[in-house]
């Protein structure tokens, strides 16, 4: 049974993740696409989002994204 998705903010830093679904609209996708988050990539957290911005990194790219975006964006535990 494949783990159930989680919103990335109640992701603890550290961890890695793999972006299952967004849960928003076209423009909320767009926004989040812009930022090269999107369905199947891959994001390291560095900070969590303790009801504030997330730190992550996406690529080579560093990211922070609000408590309500991060809420939006559901994801699945990589493997190791």
């Amino acid at each position: 049974m494949p783990p159930v998705p989680l919103p990335l903010s109640h992701v603890p830093s550290g961890n890695k993740v793999k972006v299952v679904g967004l849960a928003g609209g076209r423009e909320f996708q767009a926004r989040l696409l812009g930022m090269g988050v999107n369905v199947g990539c891959e994001i390291s957290v560095i900070r969590a989002c303790e009801g504030g911005p997330a730190l992550v990194a996406v690529g080579a790219s560093r990211l922070a994204i609000g408590h309500g975006m991060a809420a939006r964006v559901m994801v699945r535990l990589a493997r190791r």
